[in-house]
């Protein structure tokens, strides 16, 4: 922006990103579809709501009004300002904004950036980025008197105050006073026209800026008064301002001036607006005008505008008009889908039960106390009583062919024709002077609805359907037939009802029908069924009824319609006969309880403007925190409040929202109307906050807005604590798997200890001794006689049982004496085994180990082992080799062990002799087949023994 040296240096502000960007979008929202009020509409068919105190406006006189390019209407009044959304209102005032000094809000002016210029009593403050910076003639303000805010289509700033004109451009300040030919000191309007130049407004007549020189316009001139309060130009280029004599304007260098006797409410002009629809707008002293075709149209207290006096103008970017007021609050316009004719507009009473057109085209309502009235160019006709009809209360209407118009009380029937009104009753044969409901349908026969139920006369006879057939409800309401020869009812209490191939489908509350009361129904140009009950008006496509009948779909989307479309009330009547009517127009004619509504389907409005989206506030924890792009919270916080809004006005209560919380929801949620979300215990983290809204017609802003946050975690909640928290469990886990290994190898040493001691044993005292026995039975069988054949055959089986009872002690010692595997692997241990059996033997034996060595099971390795062992002892003490070749070799799916010498060698039968006498090659079998493998031997005299251990292993 434009600010002098000293403004500059104390309130210069960076604009983040994200708020540049949403101004941006924002900006590029306003410049779609432009909406206006209808200029075909009167001023007092608008929809008209007030504010004032007690809604939560600080004070009821509305000098300024301005809207920013977040949606927000900023209200100027004499005491503080207010932000508006549609629901609530924000107050900003001296007591909790420090910048302002006053609390008289003067003038506003809501700049193409975003920021807010405030006018007051004492200074300038802007709002810009949700800082408030205050500049006062110390920044070289000509006064601290604010009259009027105005930026031109360069960006500069021109600042009216009671003393002359600023300028604020290229980051200084100009200003313009009587000395420079100024008319007048006190300024109370600024404008800029389509030739760039700049008009200025004073009590003592008009002055035209362009090019560095002043012109003056005054009384001499052509101007209606030299008191000049509002300036605007209207789409053809003609100038009006405002004066206190009356209106002026100015075209081809000429003024045309307007008074009360022109059709203006009041010659005392306060402010005006040109809107879209290039209708300009008039507020008086005496209520608000419209200058359109050359007419002046008016709107006042007398039409609920709050006070006659009109202080401010604003149309807003929906089209609606803002109406700022003296002491009656802030007023506003805005167009609806509906147009409503009450008492207010000539009815005869706002409860109406019947809507009938006849064949001219002109519109009969009949009315509950009202009697019957007649809408024919635009003006009423009321018929009661006095004129001969049976009863002020008019439930049913009806005209036939021959021009009769049937009008049914409840004081009998009557019939209207040529302007003379005749009555039937019971006296007159009538069966019941109560009438209601007839509909004759395109084939001749005749539907009656009653409280019975539902009749078709048809050749003289009778046909009744009732709850027992399907109807809904017995209690009949309206009857609908449509082009393809269907009938619609509807009932009480049975919602809607179809009668199509004479089969009934009811469609009630449960199937999505606003209300199982329905009044009146009506289809438009679309083929859509409109229907009027307790709850408002509605309308849903046949073709989603059909749909649901076939049982394609479960459920119904009615699209309803109520006061906020522009209905003095939701709640319609019935009783009446038709409560509704279909005019040659188009149009759609429903009886309510506050008068008769009308909408038209193919003119429908749509609101094409989509949200904008604004994050009010965020608490955490209850206390209030700015917004920003990204937010960083130190840990511990528990409780997330997040307030959002999206400033729509032409029906606020029906903006929706839908948020998510990135990182925590999966899915946008869908909340409605609410407009805070709430989160508890979210998890140390980053997280983003996304709310995209509606307005009242679905439009969405998909962009919405957003912020970042980021909770810090606690040390024991971040990663590495964790990572800690783990390495330290995996460490307990070693050190406790290291110390229950520790015990087991304690306990296996022990084991181990005492099975090497009994094997000590063994091998040193049982052995040894058996062995001196087996000696020294050597002995004596060498030393006995030939002759002693018996005592020798007896010796030599003690011999054999010794001998067999020493090799029996050794395999025992083998097979306890373990510990060669203890701390090694197999290929170590049968290297250890080897040298320890040759150590005192001139035998060499070799070891050697191809493949990818695999570890084995305990299982596999103690007996392969034992297996190698076994066979170098049997080499080494019965083969007398020179060399012993032990091989062990690993494959991916197999383990084989050889052992090879190149001693004596035996044939086959020696085998078996072998094997007989001591056991070993069985014991080394028996051992391959405990593992699952093979034990294979290839021996012959003089060529040495070799056995292979074949042993499959696991993947």
């Amino acid at each position: 922006m434009f600010f002098s040296k000293s403004m500059r240096s104390s309130s210069c502000v960076h604009e983040p990103t994200f708020r540049r960007l949403s101004s941006l979008c924002l900006l590029l929202l306003w410049c779609g579809t432009a909406l206006s009020l209808d200029s075909s509409r009167e001023l007092s068919q608008f929809r008209h709501e007030v504010w004032l105190t007690e809604n939560g406006l600080p004070q009821n006189t509305v000098h300024s009004i301005a809207q920013t390019t977040d949606g927000y209407i900023w209200i100027g009044t004499e005491e503080g300002l207010a932000r508006f959304d549609g629901l609530k209102f924000t107050i900003f005032n001296k007591q909790n904004t420090q910048q302002l000094k006053s609390n008289y809000i003067r003038t506003l002016l809501a700049d193409r950036r975003g920021a807010l210029w405030i006018g007051t009593a004492e200074g300038l403050v802007r709002l810009f980025a949700g800082k408030f910076t205050s500049f006062t003639t110390n920044e070289g303000l000509p006064s601290n008197t604010i009259q009027a805010i105005y930026e031109d289509r360069q960006g500069n700033l021109w600042v009216a105050t009671a003393t002359g004109l600023g300028l604020f451009r290229d980051g200084t300040v100009t200003t313009f006073t009587t000395k420079e030919r100024l008319i007048g000191g006190s300024i109370q309007a600024l404008f800029e026209d389509n030739e760039g130049a700049l008009w200025i407004c004073t009590p003592y007549g008009l002055g035209r800026l362009k090019d560095g020189k002043f012109v003056n316009y005054t009384v001499r001139d052509g101007l209606g008064s030299n008191g000049v309060r509002s300036i605007q130009q209207d789409r053809n280029g003609r100038l009006w301002f405002g004066t206190l004599s009356g209106l002026s304007s100015f075209s081809g260098g000429r003024f045309t001036n307007y008074t009360t006797r022109d059709g203006l409410p009041s010659d005392r002009i306060m402010a005006l607006c040109a809107d879209r629809e290039g209708s300009l707008l008039i507020g008086t002293a005496n209520g608000l005008s419209r200058f359109k075709d050359n007419r002046f149209q008016g709107f006042n207290a007398g039409d609920s505008l709050a006070t006659n006096t009109v202080l401010s103008l604003l149309e807003d970017r929906e089209g609606n008009l803002w109406i700022g007021t003296e002491s009656g609050g802030v007023n506003l316009l805005k167009d609806t889908k509906f147009t409503t004719y009450t008492i207010r507009n000539g009815l005869s009473s706002d409860f109406v039960k019947s809507v009938y057109e006849d064949h001219s085209g002109s519109v009969w309502i009949g009315t509950d106390g009202g009697g019957l009235n007649l809408l024919k160019d635009g003006r009423f006709t009321n018929y009661t009583t006095r004129d001969g009809l049976a009863s002020n209360s008019v439930l049913a209407l009806f005209g036939d062919a021959d021009g009769n118009l049937w009008v049914g009380t409840r004081g009998g029937l009557t019939r209207f024709k040529d302007g003379v009104f005749k009555t039937y009753t019971e006296a007159d044969g009538l069966a019941n002077d109560f009438v209601t409901a007839i509909l004759p349908d395109t084939s001749g026969d005749l539907w009656i609805g009653t409280l019975g139920g539902l009749s078709r006369f048809k050749n003289e006879e009778f046909t009744t359907f009732t709850t027992k057939d399907g109807l809904g409800s017995d209690s009949i309401n309206s009857l609908y037939e449509d082009a393809v020869g269907t009938l619609w009812i509807g009932t009480s209490g049975g919602g809607l009802n179809r009668l199509k191939d004479g089969r009934l489908t009811a469609y009630t509350t449960r199937h999505g029908l606003l209300d199982d009361v329905v009044y009146r129904v009506l289809e438009d140009s679309s083929n859509n069924l409109w229907l009027s009950c307790r709850q408002g008006i509605f309308h849903i496509s046949k073709k989603e009824l059909d749909e649901l009948a076939s049982g394609t779909i479960s459920s119904i989307t009615p699209i309803a319609y109520g006061t906020a479309d522009g209905m003095m009330t939701r709640e319609c009547s019935g009783g009446g006969d038709p409560a509704g009517w279909r005019s040659s127009d188009g149009k759609l004619w429903f009886a309510t309880i506050r008068g008769v509504a009308i909408i038209d389907p193919q003119r429908i409005k749509i609101n094409e403007q989509p949200p904008p989206v604004v994050i009010e506030e965020i608490r955490i924890d209850d206390q209030s925190i700015a917004a920003g792009e990204k937010i960083e919270l130190p840990p511990g916080k528990s409780r997330f409040d997040f307030y959002y809004s999206a400033p729509s006005f032409v029906a606020a209560e029906k903006v929706r929202f839908k948020y998510k919380l990135e990182g925590f929801d999966r899915d946008w949620v869908d909340v409605g109307t609410r407009r805070i979300a709430y989160y508890t215990n979210l998890r140390p983290g980053t997280y983003q906050f996304q709310v995209i809204a509606c307005n009242n017609d679905g439009v969405w802003n998909r962009t919405g807005a957003s912020f970042g946050l980021y909770l810090k975690p606690f040390f024991y909640q971040t990663y590495w604590f964790y990572m800690l928290c783990v390495l330290s469990l995996a460490l307990l886990a070693w050190l406790l798997y290291r110390l229950r290994v520790r015990r087991i190898e304690a306990q296996f040493g022990a084991v181990l200890a005492e099975r090497t001691r009994i094997a000590r044993e063994i091998h040193d005292n049982l052995a040894q001794e058996m062995l001196g026995i087996s000696v020294q039975l050597e002995v004596v069988a060498r030393t006995l006689p030939p002759t002693a054949e018996i005592a020798r055959t007896h010796l030599d089986r003690v011999r054999l049982l010794v001998r067999h009872g020493i090799a029996e002690a050794r395999r025992y010692v083998w097979d306890l004496r373990s510990q060669a595997l203890e701390n090694k692997d197999l290929p170590a241990a049968l290297s250890e085994t080897a040298r320890r059996l040759t150590a005192e033997t001139a035998v060499e034996i070799q070891v050697e180990v191809s493949g990818t060595f695999r570890p084995l099971t305990r299982l596999v390795e103690g007996n392969l082992l034992r297996i190698g062992q076994e066979a170098i002892n049997n080499a080494v003490r019965h083969a007398a080799p020179k060399h012993i070749f032990v091989n062990l070799v690993f494959d991916a799916r197999r383990v084989q062990l050889s052992v090879r010498d190149d001693g004596r060698g035996f044939n086959g039968q020696a085998t078996d002799q072998l094997t007989a006498g001591h056991f070993g090659l069985v014991g080394m079998r028996e051992r391959a087949e405990q593992i699952g493998g093979t034990l294979s031997i290839h021996s012959r005299n003089g060529s040495g023994t070799e056995i292979v251990v074949d042993v499959p292993i696991s993947g």
